[in-house]
């Protein structure tokens, strides 16, 4: 379901919307639609990590909070230097679920996606 709503912008952040109508190609509703869903996502990613690593969200919940399974927040953390918090039932839980990993393919999937996300990163 959709909601129309009227907001005013600034000219120069209308002219920037315009440049990126050109560059991506799409009419200026989809240019707002996909900036403002970036942009939900990049800060309810910052926010909920910055709430992680004040210990205020174990690493499940905070996976959970932001939408994505255990493993992506893993990851997250990782792009993003936040050192992991984990108690002595999630440390058993994580070693139980690689030892049942196919390491070498972990290894190349991870090794891929890091590569992705650094490339994203930079740009």
């Amino acid at each position: 379901m959709s909601e129309r709503i009227s907001i005013e912008i600034p000219s120069d952040m209308k002219k920037e919307i315009e440049e990126l109508q050109e560059i991506l190609k799409m009419d200026k509703s989809s240019v707002i639609r996909y900036l403002i869903s970036k942009s939900i996502r990049e800060i309810k990613l910052k926010t909920i990590l910055k709430e992680y690593k004040r210990g205020k969200l174990s690493i499940g919940n905070a996976a959970k909070r932001i939408g994505i399974n255990l493993w992506k927040f893993i990851e997250c953390c990782y792009v993003n230097n936040v050192q992991l918090d984990l108690t002595k039932e999630e440390a058993e839980l994580g070693i139980k679920k690689v030892k049942k990993l196919d390491v070498k393919e972990y290894k190349k999937v991870i090794k891929e996606k890091l590569s992705k996300t650094k490339d994203k990163r930079l740009n």
